[in-house]
C-alpha cells in the first residue's frame, strides 16, 4: 500500500546514456573509393502558416537522398535540426500558435551535407480551444460560484448567464482562471450558465448548461463545550508522520512520532542501508531514504543514524522490525543484477524498468501470470535474514541477523520509547513481496511469525514497545489474504481471530507479546476517477466521518457491500475507531490502538481540502483515544496541510499546541461541512477549541457555550484557503458569537477560569467494548489520578442496552462495577455515567458494540471423574461448539482450557492453560493430569471472542 517514489533515478540514468552517446560520436571513420560530391543547397524554400502548423516546400537538389529541416525563433539562426525528410516538403506540427518561426533546409547524401537554403518564416495561427467541461454551479447568498475544468490552450473564458434555460445568454465576466463567483444576484431566482473558452484562435462552443438558485445563507451552528464531560488525556503520539522532508522539518512541524516504514522497510538491510522496491518498482534493490526524496535534501539510509536524527529533532522514532526472511543486497547499478526478475534470465515480461530494461515486473507477457522467483533470482537480489548467530547461514552466503540489529537499535533509542512496528502490512505480503513470499499470507502463519519475532525482540531489546499486526486495509481486516483460511478457522474474521490468538498464547506463556494493536486506516472512499474537483474536495473534508460516525453508511464499495464479514454488526458503516477499540478492549484488555498509516488526498496533497481533512483527523484521533498515529506521509512544508498539523503542535512558532485533556465538544452543524474539537490544559486556565468551516463558499456563525469555563480573552490562529501559506494570528476579544470564513481551520486559544476542578480523574475502564447480543459485560471504573473517592450515579443509555451501576464507590484501592446487558439487536449503543468527588461531578461516556448472538459451547465429555493423585484421567475433557447465529462456523475454532490444579495437555503442549482446536464436528478435547495432592480440580473452557466468547459449564474433577 504505502510506496516510496523511485523517479529520482531517472536523471542519473539519462545522464549516463547521454555520456555514452557523446563518447560514441567522438569516433572516426575511414575508407577508400570514388569520392561523392555533396548536393547543392535547396532553393525556393517557402513556409505557409496554418492552424498550429507550418507547411514547408522547396525545390529538390540533384543527387540529394534526404533533407535536414532546421528551425529557429530568430532570423539568421541559430537553427536546431527539427526533422529529416526524404521529399522536398515537410509539415511542422510541433509549433505554438502565435510564435514566428524561421526555417532553412539542407540537402544530404553520402558525400555530405549542403549549405543552408534560403530562410523562410511563418507565424502559425492558434486553434480555438475545446469547450470547457465539468461546469458546476454552487448557490450562495446573492451569488453563484462556478467552477469548470480547464480547456487546453485557452487564455480566458467567457462566463454567460441567462434566466431562461437554453439562453439567450449574456456574458457577465471573462476570467483567466477556471472559476468565477457571480455576485449581486437576486435570491430565489434561478440562473442558467454556460462557459466558453477563448484564445487568439477564437472562441469555443459553449459548455453544457448548469443552473443554480441563490438563497440567503442560514449557516448558524451551536457549539457546546463542557469541561467536566468525557475528560481523558490526548496521547502525545497522535501527531506522527512517515518520511518527513528532513530533521529541521520534524522540529518545526512538531511531529511527535516519525515512522520508518512502508513496503520498502520489509526488506531493509541495516548493514548496507538498502531495501528491495518489491512489487512497487520492479523488485530492484535501492538505497533506503529515511527522509522524503526531495531535491536538495540529504537522505539517511542508516537506521541507527536516523533514530539519533529524529531524537535530536525533538521527536520519537518508530522503527520497522523486518519479519520476512530476506533483506536487500547493495543497490542496483544497472549491471550487478540486484533485481529479482531478470529478463535475460527469466524471459520477456509484462513490464520492465525503463531505466534498467533487464529488471522486469515478474509477470509473463500475458500480464496475468506471475513468475516464481528461482533460487538464483533470490540469491542475486537478497541476503538471508536470521534471528541470531545460532541459526545456520547457508555456505557461501552473507547473512544478516535481527539480534545484532535490535541491539544496535536499542542503544540508539536510549531513553526514548522503543517503538517497533512488527513489519508492514503482513496480510498482503503475498502481493507486495511476491518474489520472496509467493503465496497469500495465512492466518496461522501471521500469528506464529508475529509471536516468534515479537518475543525474540523483547529478549534483544527489553524496552521494546511492539506494534502489530500492522494490517493494511478494510477487506483484509476481516478476511486476510488466503481465501480458504477464514472457513478453516470457524469463519472468524481475521483481525479479531489474530488478536484473540495472541492474547491466549500470551496467557499460556504468561507474558505479553503485543503492546499496541496497530492497523493502517485509510478512510475508504468511492471511485473518484470521473469526479469533478469540487466533488473530490467535498469528499476530502467529510471522509473522516469513517472514523467515528455511527450513522454514516460508507461511500466505499469495499465497506458498503455484503461479503466482507458475516460477524460484524452494521457492516456497511465503518465506525472504524470505536469498532476497533471495542474489539481490542473486549479481547485483549489494556492494549491501546495505533494507526500507523492514514491519509486521504482525493483532490491532491497540495489542495486545501486535504489540509481541512487532516485538521479533522487530528482532532478525531485525540478525541477518540487513539494512542499513536502516523500520517502517510508527513506533510510537505510547501502544502497547506503542513500548517494544519502546526495548528495542533506549533501554532505560534514557540511549540504551543492543542491542549492535552480532551473534553466534550458537541455541535449541531452538518458534519460534512463543520467540525469542532476541544481540550483543556493542565492548569484549567487555557481552553483550546478547533473550529473547521469546511464549506467552501459560506461563512458560519457559531454560538459558543463553554459549560464549566468562563472565558476572559481569546487569541485566534487561522489557516484559510484564501491565505494558505501562513497561520494568521488575531486578538478579537472574547465573544460567545463568532463568525468563521469559508474553508478555514481556526484554533481558538481561550484564557479563563474553571468553575470547579475534579479532585480525582476516573475512567469507565473500558469506555468502549464489545459484547454478544443478549450477553453481559462488566466495566470496572477506576481512578486514574488523584486520591479523592468518587461516587458513581445512575447511568443513561440508548435503547438496546441496559447499563446498571452495581458498585459505585471508587477508591484508589477499589474499582467500581458497571454491568451492561445487551439486547437482541446488534448495533452501536451509547451510554453515560456520572461520578462525583469532593471537587466536581464529571460525566463519562462510551460505546457498547453489540455483535451477533454468541455461539454456544457445551460440555460433552469427561466431567465428574475421580482419579489417583498425579494420574491422568482416562476420559478426555471435551466440549462441542455450535455456531448458532454467531455468523461463524464450528471447524477450526480455538478453545482455551484452564485448570486450577494439575496439568492439561492438547497432545502437543501441556500446562495450566492450553489451546485445543475444534474438529469438523465442532469438538475440542484435552486430557487432565491430576495434581499430586488430593483436591477438587476445576477446568474451564472458553470459545473465540469473535464468535461471542461462549463459555462452557465448568468441569469438576477429583484428585484423591
Amino acid at each position: 500500500m504505502a510506496k516510496r517514489h523511485r523517479g529520482h533515478l531517472a536523471g542519473w540514468i539519462l545522464l549516463a546514456v547521454a555520456s555514452a552517446l557523446i563518447l560514441q560520436s567522438c569516433g572516426g571513420s575511414g575508407g577508400g573509393g570514388q569520392q561523392v560530391t555533396p548536393p547543392a543547397a535547396p532553393t525556393g524554400l517557402t513556409a505557409t502558416a496554418g492552424v498550429q502548423q507550418v507547411s514547408l516546400a522547396w525545390t529538390a537538389s540533384s543527387g540529394a537522398t534526404s533533407y535536414n529541416v532546421k528551425r529557429g525563433t530568430v532570423s539568421g539562426g541559430p537553427y536546431r535540426q527539427l526533422a529529416t525528410a526524404t521529399t522536398p516538403s515537410y509539415v511542422d506540427s510541433t509549433v505554438t500558435g502565435g510564435t514566428k518561426y524561421y526555417y532553412v533546409v539542407t540537402a544530404v547524401n553520402t558525400g555530405g551535407e549542403s549549405g543552408n537554403s534560403n530562410e523562410a518564416s511563418a507565424t502559425p495561427t492558434v486553434a480555438p480551444p475545446a469547450a470547457p467541461t465539468g461546469l458546476s454551479a454552487t448557490a450562495g447568498d446573492k451569488q453563484v460560484a462556478l467552477t469548470w475544468s480547464a480547456s487546453a490552450a485557452a487564455t480566458s473564458y467567457n462566463v454567460k448567464r441567462s434566466t431562461t434555460t437554453g439562453g439567450p445568454y449574456t456574458t457577465v465576466n471573462s476570467p483567466t482562471g477556471t472559476s468565477y463567483t457571480d455576485m449581486g444576484l437576486t435570491d430565489g431566482t434561478k440562473y442558467y450558465y454556460v462557459v466558453s473558452a477563448v484564445n487568439a484562435g477564437g472562441e469555443s462552443a459553449n459548455s453544457t448548461e448548469v443552473s443554480a438558485t441563490p438563497a440567503a445563507s442560514s449557516a448558524s451552528v451551536h457549539v457546546t463545550v463542557d469541561v467536566l464531560t468525557n475528560r481523558h488525556p490526548i496521547s502525545a503520539y497522535v501527531y506522527g508522520g512517515a518520511f518527513p522532508q528532513d530533521a529541521p522539518t520534524i522540529t518545526d512541524s512538531g511531529l511527535s512520532v516519525v515512522r520508518w516504514g512502508g513496503n520498502a522497510a520489509s526488506t531493509y538491510n541495516w548493514q548496507l542501508g538498502t531495501d528491495n522496491a518489491d512489487n512497487d518498482y520492479y523488485f530492484e534493490d535501492f538505497t533506503f531514504n529515511g527522509y522524503n526524496s526531495l531535491k536538495g535534501v540529504t537522505g539517511v539510509s542508516d537506521s541507527i543514524q536516523w533514530i539519533n536524527d529524529v531524537k535530536g529533532a525533538g521527536s520519537n522514532p518508530l522503527m520497522t522490525m523486518v519479519m520476512l526472511s530476506w533483506v536487500a543486497q547493495s543497490a542496483e547499478d544497472g549491471s550487478n543484477g540486484h533485481w529479482t526478475f531478470s529478463v535475460a534470465r527469466d524471459g520477456a515480461q509484462c513490464g520492465v524498468d525503463k531505466y534498467n530494461t533487464d529488471a522486469g515486473n515478474g509477470q509473463k507477457t500475458d500480464c496475468a501470470t506471475n513468475l516464481t522467483a528461482t533460487t538464483t533470482d533470490l540469491n542475486d537480489t537478497y541476503f538471508p535474514l536470521l534471528d541470531d548467530h545460532t541459526k545456520t547461514c547457508p555456505s557461501g552466503t552473507t547473512c544478516e541477523y535481527r539480534n545484532d540489529w535490535a541491539a544496535a537499535l536499542a542503544t540508539a533509542f536510549g531513553s526514548a520509547p522503543h517503538f517497533y512496528d512488527m513489519d508492514n502490512e503482513i496480510d498482503i505480503w503475498g502481493g507486495t513481496h511476491r518474489d520472496i513470499h509467493p503465496n497469500p499470507s495465512g492466518y496461522d502463519e501471521l500469528r506464529d511469525t508475529y509471536l516468534t519475532e515479537a518475543r525474540n525482540l523483547k529478549t534483544w531489546d527489553p524496552l521494546a514497545v511492539r506494534l502489530g499486526p500492522v494490517s493494511c486495509c478494510w477487506w483484509f481486516y476481516w478476511n486476510g489474504a488466503n481465501g480458504s483460511d477464514k472457513g478453516a478457522h470457524a469463519g472468524n474474521d481475521f483481525l479479531p481471530w489474530w488478536l484473540n490468538e495472541v492474547y491466549w498464547q500470551d496467557q499460556v506463556a504468561g507474558t505479553r507479546s503485543l503492546d499496541l494493536f496497530d492497523i493502517h486506516a485509510y478512510p475508504d472512499g468511492p471511485d473518484t476517477s470521473t469526479w469533478t474537483l469540487a466533488q473530490k474536495q467535498a469528499l476530502a473534508v467529510s471522509i473522516y466521518r469513517d472514523y467515528w460516525d455511527p450513522t454514516l453508511v460508507s461511500p466505499s464499495g469495499t465497506i458498503n457491500q455484503p461479503y466482507t464479514t458475516n460477524i460484524q454488526p452494521n457492516k456497511t458503516i465503518a465506525f472504524r475507531i470505536p469498532r476497533m477499540r471495542a474489539i481490542v478492549n473486549s479481547t485483549y484488555p489494556g492494549t491501546p490502538l495505533a494507526m500507523t498509516e492514514w491519509s486521504a488526498e482525493f483532490a491532491g496533497a497540495s489542495d486545501f481540502s486535504t489540509a481541512l481533512g487532516d485538521a479533522d483527523a487530528y482532532g478525531i484521533l485525540g478525541r477518540e483515544r487513539v494512542y499513536l498515529a502516523s500520517r502517510w506521509t508527513a506533510p510537505d512544508p510547501a502544502n497547506p496541510n503542513y500548517l494544519a498539523l502546526k495548528l495542533y503542535t506549533n501554532y505560534d512558532g514557540s511549540h504551543h499546541g492543542f491542549a492535552t485533556t480532551s473534553i466534550s465538544d458537541t455541535n449541531d452543524g452538518d458534519p460534512n461541512l463543520f467540525s469542532s474539537y476541544a481540550a483543556l490544559d493542565s492548569t484549567g486556565k487555557t481552553l483550546t477549541v478547533m473550529v473547521l468551516n469546511k464549506d467552501p463558499k459560506n461563512s458560519v456563525t457559531a454560538q459558543l457555550t463553554t459549560n464549566g469555563f468562563t472565558p476572559s480573552s481569546v487569541v485566534t490562529y487561522t489557516l484559510a484557503a484564501t491565505a494558505p501559506t501562513a497561520i494568521a494570528k488575531a486578538t478579537p476579544g472574547w465573544s460567545s458569537t463568532m463568525t468563521f470564513a469559508p474553508y478555514t481551520a481556526t484554533l481558538l486559544v481561550i484564557t479563563g477560569t474553571t468553575a470547579s476542578t475534579p479532585a480525582s480523574e476516573w475512567d469507565l475502564n473500558p469506555d468502549t467494548t464489545m459484547v454478544a447480543a443478549g450477553g453481559t459485560v462488566t466495566l470496572q471504573p477506576t481512578i486514574t489520578s488523584g486520591t479523592a473517592n468518587v461516587s458513581l450515579g445512575s447511568a443513561q443509555s440508548d435503547t438496546g442496552i441496559t447499563v446498571t451501576v452495581t458498585q459505585g464507590n471508587l477508591t484508589t484501592a477499589q474499582n467500581g462495577t458497571i454491568t451492561v446487558v445487551a439486547g437482541n439487536t446488534p448495533g452501536f449503543y451509547h451510554y453515560t455515567v456520572q461520578g462525583t468527588d469532593s471537587g466536581a461531578t464529571q460525566t463519562q461516556g462510551g460505546w457498547i458494540v453489540v455483535g451477533n448472538p454468541a455461539a454456544t459451547l457445551a460440555k460433552t465429555g469427561g466431567d465428574g471423574q475421580t482419579g489417583p493423585k498425579g494420574s491422568t484421567l482416562p476420559t478426555p475433557l471435551t466440549v462441542t461448539l455450535t455456531p448458532g447465529s454467531s455468523g461463524g462456523g464450528n471447524t477450526g475454532a480455538s478453545i482455551l482450557f484452564t485448570t486450577n490444579a494439575g496439568s492439561l495437555s492438547n497432545g502437543t503442549s501441556s500446562g495450566s492453560k492450553v489451546i485445543a482446536v475444534t474438529n469438523s464436528s465442532g469438538v475440542a478435547s484435552v486430557t487432565l493430569m491430576l495434581p499430586s495432592t488430593a483436591e477438587a480440580v476445576t477446568v474451564t473452557a472458553e470459545g473465540p471472542y469473535g464468535l461471542g466468547h461462549p463459555v462452557a459449564p465448568t468441569f469438576t474433577e477429583t484428585s484423591q
